[in-house]
């Protein structure tokens, strides 16, 4: 088969495929978010991986290291200078596991809670532009449909 017509064939699977455009909405949807926090903030402060690691954080205990780096799929040793970027920044704080000595968790400072929410605000504001486009209505029915997909997902069965 050619390129270009291997090309072809794989834009016509994505075209069917849910999680591909599932996918591609919630990249997009990323970086309008980081490019509205860097903007405002007139430096690149956020970048892809701090997005992707920040959910992971939301436990109000924290997170083990080796749990974080699991969850993402890469080694402690590929997790740790991001974690350490985002303690530098003030966002994170790194504590001993008071489980178990030889284990660090990773916990949201305050400044990290108001990042995340600030981010989020900001995706709440594409939402709204989001809404402008496809109507209140479908907007709305999106939500739930996507809210319902995500626990499915999350269950994992």
């Amino acid at each position: 088969m050619k390129r270009k017509d291997a090309l072809e064939d794989v834009k016509t699977l994505q075209a069917s495929s849910l999680g591909y455009v599932l996918i591609r909405c919630g990249q997009l949807f990323n970086e309008l978010g980081m490019q509205a926090v860097n903007s405002e903030a007139g430096y690149p402060m956020m970048r892809e991986v701090h997005a992707r690691i920040l959910p992971y954080l939301e436990n109000p205990d924290g997170v083990r290291i080796t749990e974080l780096a699991r969850s993402l799929g890469v080694t402690k040793q590929a997790v740790q200078p991001v974690i350490a970027e985002l303690a530098e920044f003030g966002a994170v704080r790194i504590e001993p596991d008071p489980d178990d000595a030889r284990a660090r968790r990773v916990v949201l400072t305050e400044k990290g809670i108001a990042a995340m929410r600030h981010g989020t605000t900001k995706l709440v504001e594409i939402d709204r532009r989001v809404a402008r486009r496809l109507g209140a209505e479908e907007t709305r029915e999106l939500h739930g449909l996507l809210t319902r997909l995500f626990e499915v997902l999350k269950a994992r069965d």
